[in-house]
Parts: structure tokens; C-alpha cells; sequence
């Protein structure tokens, strides 16, 4: 018995996002009708699965004390390919290798820039952000193209019951979680956030593992563009506009650090369902849409400015005149 107990506290402790999540479940079943249903709650977990992988690729990115104002772009111009004469009839193996090998590149191009310039990472993804968005609409044409029905089938497509995106998003979850707590990259990732001048000295390839970082969420947010466009039908104009504020809000709200180098993969994945189920029971409520926007922002802020709360303690307890250079991560900084 108390052996369970210690356990449950300790994974409160890790992961303080989960009794929220399920509260907020709780009282917006209790409020609205409908949403307590199963269809509903399957509808959460698939709109929340586009979210759910992009937020795992953009956590590595922040945990290196970066950031990637690119994912939402990088979401749009794959969505763009994705629907290019090459691609739309190709089977769906193809077109999935063909988007992943593309949103790496974006990515890699990302983590190239950052890695090997002292250009802040801030700037750099600001300005492939307006790249890749250009590139899209110039593909598309700002016109909606439908998808045919085999690429569809990604986003309404189930196994056993549980529909592909969620599956995908799972599977994601599970591979960044090893990624990130087996593998030396996973912990080369945290050293670079939590202390690049340390990570340099004791020889660690730092530009490498930077550029590895945006090149998996460059994959990643091109992979969440398959279910993102499976389940709408088709490509958009709009679609990925913005997204990179949420992802980043997911990541954050899960407790990944804005600094780096402190973070976990469980944690963006509740955010990401968090903010799907906010965001649902906003529409359930009948509010405008804008308020999600307002609800994003705010959490958004608290985070940063928290963030800078906890390293100003941090940095006056060790006597400490401010973030160096040979210190931790900076957010903006090159990695």
C-alpha cells in the first residue's frame, strides 16, 4: 500500500500535468453534454495527434536551448508537396518517405544555419519560416486541393479500433522517448542545453547534435502534415498558420524548459492533449475562436516569464551576475 502511494506521488511529481488534464475532463463532461461521450474523447485524441508529434520533434529543439518558429511552415510546405502532381497518385509508402525526406531537409537546413553560424536560432527558423511558406503557396497555388481517397485514408484509417493518427502520434511518443532517454544522442541533447560551454569541452559534437535536433523536427512536423491533411481532406492554404505558437505551448506547458537541457517527452504529450481538450471545450461552450488564441498566449507567457523567474533565483543563489555565454542554453541563441 505504500509502496503504490510513493508511486503515485512520485509520478505526480514527474508528470503534474496529468491530474490536470483529467480534471479539465471531468468538468467540461460535467458541463456540456456530449462531450463525455466516447466519440467525442476519440475525436480529442485525434486532433490532438498532429500536435502530439510535432510537440515531440520541437521538445529536442528546445532542449538544446533553441527554438523553431519554422514547424508551422515546415507543416505547410510538406502538406504543399504532399499534394504536387509528383506525389497525389503515388502510392502512400512513397508519399510518406517522400514528406519525411523532405521535412528533414527543412529541418537539417534549420539545424546547418544555427549550428554552424552564430546567427540566433530565433532568426534564422523566423526567416525559413517565410521561406517555406512562400514555397508552399507558390505549389498550391493559395488554392484548397483535395486529397485523394488512399491519402485520406491516413487520417480516417484504424487498426483494431484505434484510428491510424492516434497510432502514429503513440508510436512517435514511444520512439522519442527512447530516443530521448536511451540514447546517447538523447543525452547529448540535454548536456548541450544545460551547459554548451561544458558540452564542448568535454568533447561532445555540439554543432552535430544541434543540427540533429532540427532535423528531426523538420521530420516530424512534416510527418503531423500527413494527419493533419488526412483528416481535413485536403491541403489549405491556411493550414500549419500559427501552429508553431501551440507546439511550442505544448512543449513548455509540459515542463521542458525554455533554457534547456531539462525536459521529457510524457510531458509535451499531455500538453498537446491539454490544449486539444481546452481548445474542444471551447467550441462546445460556443466561444469565439479567438479565445484559444488568448488561452495559448497567456500560458505561453506565464512559462517564459516563469522560466525567467526560476534562472534569475537560480543565478542570484550561486551568486551568479546573469545567463553567460559559457553557460546553459539561451532560447534565442545559436545552438
Amino acid at each position: 500500500m505504500k509502496s503504490a502511494y510513493k508511486w503515485s506521488v512520485l509520478a505526480l511529481r514527474r508528470q503534474p500535468l496529468l491530474p490536470v488534464w483529467v480534471v479539465l475532463l471531468l468538468t467540461l463532461s460535467g458541463l456540456y453534454s456530449g462531450f463525455g461521450t466516447t466519440a467525442n474523447f476519440r475525436n480529442i485524441a485525434i486532433q490532438a495527434s498532429p500536435l502530439i508529434i510535432a510537440a515531440v520533434g520541437a521538445t529536442f529543439v528546445i532542449m538544446t536551448a533553441g527554438i523553431d518558429l519554422s514547424v508551422g511552415s515546415t507543416l505547410f510546405l510538406a502538406a504543399a508537396i504532399e499534394s504536387s502532381q509528383a506525389l497525389i497518385s503515388a502510392p502512400t509508402g512513397v508519399v510518406f518517405l517522400a514528406i519525411a525526406a523532405a521535412g528533414l531537409l527543412m529541418g537539417l537546413l534549420n539545424g546547418v544555419a544555427v549550428a554552424m553560424t552564430r546567427v540566433p536560432a530565433l532568426i534564422v527558423t523566423l526567416a525559413s519560416m517565410q521561406v517555406f511558406r512562400g514555397a508552399g503557396g507558390h505549389i498550391t497555388g493559395q488554392q484548397n486541393i483535395d486529397l485523394p481517397a488512399h491519402l485520406r485514408g491516413i487520417g480516417t484509417g484504424s487498426l483494431l479500433g484505434v484510428p491510424a493518427p492516434v497510432l502514429l502520434a503513440a508510436a512517435t511518443a514511444i520512439g522519442g522517448g527512447m530516443l530521448f532517454s536511451r540514447t546517447v544522442f538523447g543525452r547529448y541533447t540535454q548536456a548541450v542545453g544545460s551547459n554548451r560551454a561544458a558540452a564542448l569541452n568535454g568533447g561532445l559534437p555540439v554543432r552535430t547534435v544541434t543540427a540533429g535536433a532540427y532535423a528531426l523536427a523538420g521530420l516530424l512536423a512534416a510527418v503531423a502534415s500527413l494527419t493533419q491533411t488526412a483528416r481535413l481532406g485536403a491541403v489549405q492554404p491556411s493550414i500549419g498558420d500559427g501552429y508553431e505558437l501551440t507546439v511550442i505551448t505544448a512543449v513548455v506547458l509540459g515542463g521542458t524548459s525554455l533554457f534547456g537541457g531539462r525536459g521529457s517527452i510524457t510531458g509535451p504529450v499531455l500538453g498537446a492533449l491539454v490544449l486539444t481538450t481546452a481548445q474542444t471545450g471551447l467550441v462546445f461552450s460556443g466561444a469565439s475562436p479567438y479565445v484559444f488564441d488568448i488561452v495559448r498566449g497567456g500560458v505561453l507567457l506565464t512559462a517564459v516569464i516563469a522560466a525567467g523567474m526560476r534562472w534569475r533565483n537560480l543565478a542570484q543563489t550561486l551568486r551568479l551576475p546573469g545567463r553567460s555565454s559559457s553557460g546553459g542554453g539561451r532560447m534565442i541563441s545559436s545552438a
